[in-house]
């Protein structure tokens, strides 16, 4: 009887057909608003519309340069991921280390509870930080910021990092602690440059939430100069004298290339912490 089974090579054709087509679709977007930030409003206004730019114009990204206000929200942005990719790490690995490592009572519904605070809707609690950042004169405060996104991120920050640790073998912490090694130092000498892809690979998570953030940007901030880039984007939308679509679109694709460029530079390392989860899970 002839064999059923079903060839190699078909199914990675299969494979690389359907890869194709998600990042034709994926791409496809962005594009087309990388091809309308550099059209003319004369030829974005053409119908049928048209691919292809001509002339080419970069009068749209100048505008943007001279808009008041656009350095400043991508700016804050950038500070604000920074400062919450720091104080996330700083906090979550301790206590991730602590849950990898250490047998005590409570433990699990511990953690059970530190996850199920992630899984309130962040609009739920928007209205009650809004009122405590009034009331305690926190608003348009970058620290109040980044304390509010991180707590939000924490918890999911424990969770990814303490599936890392536990795939680092016991053995090398129990040989330095044996070498007069405290604790603390076993997980910073030892451990912490073991899991450097899982935490590069939850950085760069933390940056793309924050970075893409328009909730808890909108509602803490009442000044101008202490926009995000979220925001901004909206604020480009709202404009008095109307939409520019090449506008939009050009403070779109500015938006994304610190992603892109985030990622770019720490791929490597990002596909190695998320491939070793998949290992350990």
């Amino acid at each position: 009887m002839a064999s059923s089974r079903v060839s190699p090579v078909f199914i990675n054709t299969l494979t690389y057909i359907i890869l194709s087509v998600g990042c034709v679709l994926a791409l496809a977007p962005l594009v087309w608003g990388l091809l309308t930030s550099i059209k003319t409003d004369a030829t974005i206004a053409t119908y049928p519309p048209r691919w292809l730019p001509n002339p080419v114009t970069f009068d749209h990204y100048l505008a943007l340069q001279h808009r008041g206000g656009t350095p400043r929200f991508f700016l804050n942005s950038l500070i604000l991921s920074a400062g919450t990719i720091l104080l996330s790490l700083l906090a979550a690995t301790p206590g991730a280390y602590a849950a990898a490592r250490f047998q005590f009572r409570g433990k699990q519904a511990i953690l059970l509870a530190i996850l199920a605070t992630s899984m309130i809707p962040g609009i739920s609690i928007v209205i009650p930080i809004y009122l405590l950042a009034i009331r305690t004169k926190l608003l348009n405060s970058y620290p109040f910021m980044i304390l509010v996104y991180s707590a939000w991120l924490i918890p999911q920050t424990i969770w990814f990092i303490k599936g890392f640790v536990e795939m680092v073998p016991r053995d090398l912490e129990e040989a330095a602690l044996l070498d007069g090694c405290t604790v603390p130092g076993a997980m910073y000498r030892v451990i912490l440059p073991l899991i450097q892809p899982g935490l590069a690979a939850i950085s760069v998570v933390i940056f793309i939430f924050v970075w893409n953030d328009f909730l808890i940007g909108m509602t803490l901030t009442s000044e101008e100069n202490m926009r995000t880039v979220q925001v901004g984007l909206v604020r480009v939308l709202q404009d008095d004298r109307g939409i520019s679509w090449g506008h939009f679109m050009a403070f779109t694709i500015l938006a994304v290339a610190p992603i892109l460029l985030v990622f770019s530079l720490l791929q490597k390392r990002f596909i190695e912490g998320l491939t070793s989860g998949a290992l350990k899970g």
